[in-house]
């Protein structure tokens, strides 16, 4: 991995138009996860009806979901279900539904879930 792989993996995240503030992306819930092509990543996101944008690599995931997307494939319907559904738990508490710093975490299947 170089130094261009980390930069694309902590820039700036997509913006749906251009009066959407500027978000930096930080090492998402599980850090850096290397994806096929020998590309790494450290978000994945996706936005909803109201254009609100949202991480799909949330830690309700198992790991065989986590390796699907990573291998560069379209998200199913349980994904985008799990995804949205963290999301909106977030928000309701006040929080941003991408990680923090403190809010890494081990995906759920490298614990045998």
């Amino acid at each position: 991995m170089g130094l261009l792989d980390l930069l694309n993996a902590f820039g700036a995240r997509y913006a749906e138009s251009p009066s959407d503030p500027l978000e930096m992306k930080g090492k998402g819930y599980f850090g850096l996860l290397p994806m096929a092509g020998g590309q790494v990543a450290t978000e994945i996101s996706s936005t909803d009806e109201q254009g609100r944008n949202y991480p799909l690599l949330v830690p309700t995931l198992t790991q065989q979901e986590i390796q699907y997307l990573l291998q560069g494939n379209q998200p199913t319907n349980d994904i985008y279900n799990k995804a949205e559904m963290w999301a909106e738990s977030r928000r309701k508490m006040g929080l941003s539904p991408f990680a923090a710093p403190t809010d890494m975490r081990v995906p759920m299947g490298l614990l045998g879930q």
